[in-house]
């Protein structure tokens, strides 16, 4: 009876340690309240954190403080990427990714689509999943960091898109539409913002550019 306890009650409190552990890694990066696909960068993110956890609860030579020790050094790396992504442009692109245009004015980009390793039937499968039946219809669309498909149809006025997101301009979106970042840093000039940093969003709709400043 007291090995039975000694051996399941270790697994008992590894158990318990890795559920703790995941969820302060949750509560930490904001994994419950996310409103994207997963990203390459998040399954790696992931993958590691399942391999620790197997390895914590599998591995009797691992002790739950070098446990605590070895998550709190991965905690500390993934934030510390993660603010690389929010604050810089190379660090969001190399590390999350950026959309890829495969379609503009209903022509298809093949060198784009050969580069993403797509097929011209897997694209017309997602068309039509979004009542899109012609390349014709077509006025952009680009594949997003998370894999979705963002169509956007001729004469749709709605499409809108983001230049700045929390201080980060995206030169991408700006190349879209046929903008400079000389450009963007007059208009942000004549509204009395010197830099970029100091906008939390701005938003280019219906040939206007919104701006939103940080508080």
């Amino acid at each position: 009876m007291y090995e039975f306890i000694s051996t399941y009650g270790t697994t008992v409190i590894e158990l318990l340690s890795a559920f703790v552990v995941v969820l302060i890694f949750i509560k930490l990066f904001g994994m419950n309240y996310q409103l994207k696909q997963m990203t390459a960068f998040d399954l790696i993110v992931n993958l590691i954190l399942g391999a620790l956890l197997g390895g914590f609860i599998t591995n009797p030579n691992l002790s739950t403080p070098k446990f605590f020790v070895i998550m709190t050094i991965y905690i500390i790396i993934v934030y510390l990427i993660n603010m690389i992504t929010k604050k810089s442009d190379w660090g969001r692109r190399v590390l999350i990714g950026y959309p890829q245009i495969i379609i503009q004015d209903g022509k298809i980009d093949e060198r784009m689509v050969n580069r993403l390793n797509l097929s011209v039937h897997e694209i017309a499968a997602a068309m039509r999943h979004q009542k899109i039946r012609s390349l014709t219809q077509v006025k952009m669309a680009q594949i997003e960091p998370g894999g979705d498909l963002t169509i956007v149809k001729k004469g749709d006025k709605s499409y809108s898109i983001i230049l700045i997101d929390n201080g980060i301009v995206d030169e991408g979106a700006l190349a879209e539409i046929g903008r400079t970042p000389d450009w963007l840093n007059r208009r942000l000039a004549a509204k009395g913002i010197k830099d970029a940093a100091d906008v939390f969003i701005a938003q280019w709709h219906q040939g206007r550019l919104y701006i939103i400043k940080k508080e």
